[in-house]
């Protein structure tokens, strides 16, 4: 009997308890920003979170982390689009409900 492999990666990592979600519109605003850079590896699916660190100008601080069950393609993928769309124009005024977000993004089915 001949068996597939189909590398699949879960990649789990510890979230500090002060990263809370997002309300929903900043979520939103957020989410909208970072599809525009999205761009999975062809036949890709999966869907990964990616948690990021932001400065109160919008640019990322340190390095994105994905976990999800994706292969390492797609969650290379979700780090790379929340990277390359920095700096994110969120209200200043509400720095303390997106300094620690997440963004969860998903290749193929349902995407």
């Amino acid at each position: 009997m001949l068996r597939r492999f189909v590398p699949l990666f879960l990649v789990a990592v510890m979230v500090p308890s002060a990263a809370a979600a997002a309300p929903a519109d900043i979520a939103q605003l957020l989410g909208a920003a970072v599809a525009r850079c999205w761009n999975p590896p062809s036949g890709a699916v999966g869907s990964v979170v990616v948690h990021v660190e932001l400065s109160r100008d919008g640019h990322v601080v340190g390095t994105p982390i994905a976990n999800g069950l994706a292969n390492a393609g797609v969650a290379k993928a979700a780090v790379r689009a929340v990277e390359f769309c920095q700096p994110y124009h969120l209200p200043t005024e509400r720095f303390s409900d997106w300094q620690h977000a997440s963004v969860r993004l998903t290749a193929g089915t349902g995407r």
